[in-house]
């Protein structure tokens, strides 16, 4: 995929998109041919820095005790500590509400038995078992990473779809982003594996870059 192609299509999807309320996300396709996405080789579960970031906030939360809580509380608006986490386990809607409030998860590594035991069941099957970080770790550059990336995970299917972006981010930027994710599923995906490639916005036509 040539860079001066995909900055051209995406152009074209946000030129024809059509108005909103909402400001919407534009997404790559990648479809895929010749490949069992069920082998060890061929299955994607990456998580990718966009370099020019998301273009909206996503919320990050954290499972910590002590001071790691204290700061938490200073970067999350969604923390628990581990007595916290033994109580929402007694609901599985709590902790289906609090997966779909997060994008993602950190925790104290003390705390991932617990995890594991109790939360394991609602967060590995969307993906967001927490990320174990040191308590003494700064947690501000981490979340701002974590909240800059998007997770790419391949299903039966030999097609994946990510967001780059929002439709009010610079070409420029969006292109950067698209790029980010085009070379680490290049990285794993040799590019002959690679039939075709769409751009698109939420609710607009895709337009074929490959």
């Amino acid at each position: 995929m040539e860079k001066n192609s995909l900055k051209e299509k995406i152009a074209e999807a946000l030129k024809n998109q059509s108005e909103r309320k909402f400001k919407q996300t534009v997404e790559l396709i990648f479809n895929f041919r010749g490949l069992d996405m069920e082998h060890p080789d061929n299955k994607l579960n990456l998580n990718v820095l966009l370099p020019k970031g998301r273009g909206k906030d996503v919320e990050i939360g954290v499972f910590a005790d002590g001071d790691m809580n204290v700061r938490a509380k200073k970067v999350s608006k969604h923390v628990l500590n581990k007595q916290e986490l033994e109580q929402y386990a007694k609901s599985k809607r709590r902790m289906r509400v609090l997966a779909s409030q997060c994008y993602g998860f950190i925790a104290q590594p003390e705390l991932m038995t617990v995890i594991g035991k109790n939360w394991g069941v609602v967060l590995a099957p969307r993906g967001k078992m927490p990320q174990p970080v040191p308590p003494n770790v700064e947690l501000e550059p981490i979340l701002k990473r974590i909240k800059n990336s998007v997770r790419i995970k391949s299903k039966k299917l030999p097609t994946i779809q990510t967001p780059i972006g929002t439709s009010d981010m610079s070409l420029e930027d969006l292109t950067e982003n698209g790029m980010a994710v085009y070379d680490n599923i290049t990285k794993k995906i040799a590019k002959e594996g690679i039939s075709s490639i769409y751009v698109k916005t939420t609710m607009g036509k895709p337009m074929k870059v490959l």
